[in-house]
């Protein structure tokens, strides 16, 4: 049935009809080899051999794409062809790479595009080949292997999360900040590509000397470290998406502690914890991985953990030696042990992660602003607090500055009657320290979806509906809300003078039920949402520069199904 389930995926699911097999044709450059350029939508038969065999031949080092996608399964493997030549890939905006292409794209060892020429949305499935429940399961699979597919290549797998998120009927291009952000596009690469010659819409290689040599693709013992980032990461993550990760992570079967289980088993027990302790942060100790590889890699390491179960009023914090044994062919866990160091009795604040972010904060702050080292431990750091996020701990209070600043829980105040007073005066969106000066009256200005604001093109019919509508938020803006699925919602502000559209930074599945209120005579905004994973019901209170959200305060008004009810009844 597996394998009857997987042959109907593969002949069926696309992330855009195609049209013709994929063509190989040759761009000749100015000076050196040419530049290979895949045209056309990817087809089920279609064969990567024949890339190979046109890039032996032509002594070709870059791929580029013109394609609206086609087929998943032969775009990954025409990705897998390209990291296998060690070849390098590149987009101009001029050329369209969308849809499954993207995958096609990932498999380039050193990746390169200009912001707009990347563009991604769910995956289409044909309903009427097979029954529901089979397309589903069809689905899920894929999805598994998608996923796989771009932890192989070196990208981060949110990016898939990101595509789900974008109709099928629609398309969401990415911006250079999000291909950097997903690892779409790679530090190797330069900022934007290389100008191209005059007879040639494709940028030439650097010199004839350098065209052929090949960059070293990524060492499995590097892979192996990035996998075991990437899944300490998820795992920290709320359940829906740690639990996803996981689907992808393990084989078929699994030595699990001692006991030979099957990947369906392996879930089960990571789904009984995820939901025994729905808020985790889980950090590897930096330079603590040790990693052997041969046919198979051996991972060693020391992770700090905190776990939070706000139902059962119960915490956890400690230490634990892991083992696991990687495949980096299938890029699968085969074996997983582990050996609990130390615990903290009566644990109620995630010290040893907190030690981690200032051991990092003290290496970001301290070091040389423009070093590799620093560069890197800021990023580490700033993982690290997106964890303690997470499970509920925030880094300061409204009006503290510098040293006065710590981590503390997101709901607590030192100051219970400053909180009180804050949300006392926020409960007035009429009030003086909120009101705008004046309302604008002047002509409407719509977003430049074709050049500034491309990045928001894919909601550009929600938009220009919701800005035509005129401000209603702070005294020139439109809040423009709408549905990404059941309780889920995302809201984008857009500035009527101006034009220019900016994400709200909340929504999405992390804040569900959202409901704002606010008026156009304010530059506050009351917030409420729900945690899921941690069934609880949230007030926030944002204030709005026009560039700027501060987070004012946070409180919990109660459990989850607390946010069915309106803001002003849960604020009395």
């Amino acid at each position: 049935m597996r394998t009857l389930l997987l042959a109907f995926a593969l002949l069926i699911l696309t992330w855009q009809a195609a049209a013709s097999a994929v063509l190989v044709e040759r761009i000749a450059m100015d000076s050196g080899p040419p530049v290979l350029l895949l045209k056309g939508d990817f087809e089920f038969n279609d064969d990567p051999a024949l890339l190979a065999r046109e890039a032996k031949a032509a002594g070709a080092s870059i791929v580029t794409f013109e394609s609206n996608g086609g087929n998943v399964v032969a775009a990954m493997a025409f990705g897998r062809t390209i990291r296998g030549l060690g070849l390098n890939t590149i987009q101009l905006r001029s050329h369209q790479c969308a849809s499954a292409c993207t995958l096609a794209f990932l498999g380039g060892v050193i990746r390169s595009a200009e912001p707009g020429a990347i563009g991604v949305h769910q995956a289409s499935f044909s309903q009427d080949v097979i029954d529901g429940h089979v397309a589903v399961a069809a689905v899920q699979a894929m999805t598994a292997q998608i996923m796989t597919y771009m932890i192989e290549m070196g990208v981060d797998p949110r990016l898939l999360q990101l595509s789900l998120s974008v109709a099928s009927d629609d398309m969401r291009y990415l911006t250079a900040s999000e291909m950097a952000e997903y690892k779409v596009t790679t530090p190797d690469s330069p900022a934007s590509p290389p100008q191209t010659a005059a007879s040639s819409p494709l940028p030439p290689p650097a010199a004839s000397s350098q065209a052929t040599a090949q960059p070293e693709p990524p060492t499995n013992e590097r892979r192996a470290e990035d996998f075991l980032l990437a899944y300490h990461d998820a795992w920290s993550q709320p359940n829906t998406n740690a639990l996803r990760f996981m689907e992808t992570a393990y084989g078929e079967d699994v030595i699990f502690y001692g006991k030979t289980l099957s990947r369906k088993g392996v879930l089960e027990e990571k789904r009984t914890f995820a939901e025994r302790w729905p808020m985790r942060a889980y950090v590897l100790r930096h330079n603590g991985l040790e990693i052997v590889c041969n046919m198979a890699c051996n991972v060693s390491g020391i992770v700090d953990w905190f776990a939070h179960s706000p139902n059962r009023g119960r915490m956890s914090s400690g230490s634990a030696e892991f083992r696991v044994t990687w495949n980096p062919s299938t890029g699968k866990i085969l074996s997983e042990t582990g050996t609990v160091l130390s615990t903290d009795k009566g644990a109620r604040e995630p010290s040893r992660v907190i030690a981690q972010w200032q051991e990092e904060n003290g290496l970001c702050r301290g070091g040389s602003g423009d070093s590799d080292e620093t560069m890197e431990a800021c990023g580490r750091r700033d993982a690290i607090a997106a964890k303690l996020q997470n499970v509920g701990w925030c880094y300061g209070r409204p009006g503290e500055y510098g040293y006065k600043m710590n981590w503390h829980p997101c709901d607590e105040s030192t100051n219970t009657n400053t909180q009180v007073a804050m949300v006392q005066k926020a409960k007035d969106l009429d009030g003086p320290a909120f009101r705008v000066s004046e309302v604008y009256r002047g002509k409407l200005q719509l977003p430049d979806f074709r050049k500034r604001d491309r990045a928001f093109n894919s909601f550009r019919t929600r938009i220009r509906d919701g800005m035509k509508a005129g401000p209603n938020f702070a005294g020139r803006y439109s809040v423009i809300q709408f549905g990404c699925g059941t309780g889920c919602s995302m809201v984008i502000v857009g500035d009527n003078k101006t034009g220019r559209p900016q994400n709200f930074p909340l929504g999405g599945e992390a804040n569900m039920y959202l409901t704002l209120r606010f008026n156009v005579k304010s530059h506050l905004m009351t917030a409420q949402w729900a945690d899921l994973d941690a069934d609880r019901c949230y007030i926030e209170f944002l204030d709005f520069d026009g560039n700027e959200w501060k987070k004012l305060a946070r409180q919990a008004v109660g459990l989850q199904n607390a946010c069915y009810r309106e803001i002003a009844e849960n604020l009395e």
